[in-house]
């Protein structure tokens, strides 16, 4: 007696799992391939990406070429100066937001507007770098720079940078006449006594540099008087050396040294 005809719905079961059960196959065809490659074993490509080096070498070039056209590279700013003018300031070269604006010292940290204003020479009206233009003409103060290359940091400037601009310094100085000279800056300043050491082998060594009023003054080819000069240090907040109460007790100096100018002219 078959038992399939006694149990029909059991052969229909043992059947039914029979198509579920896993047989091992000898057919390579029906074997799974693993197509991921280990980490241990990928190559650089692989492991990178395929365009990852060069997104980062796009990204650095763009760096480069955003620091070259973000600002100008030379005369950023033009010059202000007219005739019988209290005081002519020396910036050492424009920076980069000066440059951006067309400004002088509009550095966010600059502490020029501020000891400006602090120390009386605007009459303590308050200004910032947009109104420079206007000094000359309200305040009889100008502002040049003694090297018209735009950089980060006036470390970037080279020492015959700087000295080039003292030739064209002194004509400004010789036309315009000033009552005083202010280096905002010593490298600045120094470069202009470099320059005096080349033309003039008499000159004292043993005087010792101190901010402030100097000794010398830039005689006028006309020989109808003399400008004075006065250094400071540079009023860049990136000068730590220096805070700014120390900046502006220079201000207020060079302020009484401009009274006297102006009650000597009210006398004469």
């Amino acid at each position: 007696m078959q038992p399939e005809r006694f149990f029909p719905r059991l052969t229909n079961f043992k059947i039914f799992v029979e198509k579920f059960t896993c047989t091992k196959s000898t057919n390579n065809h029906n074997k799974r391939t693993i197509t991921n490659p280990s980490p241990k074993v990928r190559n650089e490509s692989t492991r990178k990406g395929p365009y990852s080096l060069q997104t980062k070498k796009h990204e650095s070039s763009g760096r480069s070429k955003s620091k070259d056209l973000k600002y100008p590279i030379d005369n950023a700013l033009t010059d202000i100066i007219d005739h019988n003018l209290l005081v002519l300031f020396v910036g050492i070269n424009p920076g980069i937001k000066s440059a951006q604006t067309g400004h002088h010292f509009a550095g966010p940290t600059n502490h020029f507007y501020p000891c400006l204003v602090e120390s009386g020479l605007t009459n303590y009206e308050v200004v910032n770098y947009e109104n420079d233009i206007e000094l000359s003409n309200r305040f009889r103060i100008g502002i040049i720079n003694i090297c018209s290359r735009t950089s980060r940091s006036s470390a970037d400037l080279s020492k015959n940078e700087m000295m080039d601009g003292i030739p064209d310094l002194i004509n400004k100085v010789d036309s315009y006449k000033p009552k005083f000279l202010c280096f905002v800056g010593k490298c600045a300043y120094e470069a202009y006594e470099k320059s005096r050491q080349v033309s003039n082998t008499n000159r004292d060594k043993s005087l010792s540099f101190k901010f402030g009023l100097q000794t010398r003054k830039m005689s006028w080819t006309d020989d109808t008087g003399y400008t004075k000069i006065f250094a400071m240090p540079s009023t860049s907040g990136r000068v730590s050396h220096y805070l700014k109460g120390d900046k502006l007790k220079l201000f207020k100096e060079l302020k009484k040294l401009v009274d006297i100018e102006r009650g000597q002219e009210v006398n004469n």
